[in-house]
């Protein structure tokens, strides 16, 4: 039933403005075309706070943790841009078929990264850029951008916190789950 989405987008989110309860933005159903990261810009001019559940959608198979992919950062940037504040936000780790541990380890990790990345974005330069119309400039930067160190500063992030910045956390895991006695 979980791929089963009864009423659309629209309807939740006037029914939500109209008895004046919180709309819940869930990434994982929507049609492949359609992005959440579209509607959160909008959805903060009308509400006070807009409720996120970021995961992959469901498609073959069920395979929700959340990816550090083009719609994750997307999302971030929104998050980011539009008040941090103003956004509750929910991860999904579920998969039937990948360690549990894992998958929570590896979507929140790609969370913070997708964070990370939008708050490492010159922001007001690219704003600018748009305000005066900038086109190419504003094109050209972003795609610059695209290619910024973001692992440095995440794995000087991770050494600060005391936590591995790189793969070396799954050993960490196996070990905990070969001394709970799972496979």
């Amino acid at each position: 039933m979980e791929s089963c989405t009864v009423g659309s987008h629209e309807f939740y989110m006037n029914y939500a403005s109209k008895n004046d309860i919180l709309c819940l933005l869930d990434s994982g159903h929507y049609h492949p075309t359609e992005v959440v990261s579209d509607k959160i810009s909008s959805m903060l001019l009308f509400f006070d706070k807009v409720a996120l559940h970021v995961t992959r959608p469901v498609r073959w198979d069920s395979d929700h943790v959340v990816l550090f992919d083009d719609e994750t950062k997307e999302i971030a940037k929104e998050i980011v841009r539009g008040g941090a504040d103003r956004v509750l936000l929910a991860l999904d780790f579920f998969d039937a078929s990948i360690n549990r541990l894992s998958a929570w380890v590896v979507g929140m990790r790609n969370m913070q990264k997708a964070l990370l990345n939008a708050l490492l974005l010159p922001d007001e330069k690219l704003a600018a850029l748009q305000e005066s119309r900038n086109f190419t400039e504003l094109m050209m930067l972003q795609e610059e951008l695209k290619l910024y160190p973001i692992g440095d500063v995440w794995n000087y992030f991770c050494e600060l916190n005391g936590v591995p910045a790189k793969e070396d956390w799954f050993s960490q895991i196996t070990a905990y789950e070969r001394s709970a006695g799972r496979p």
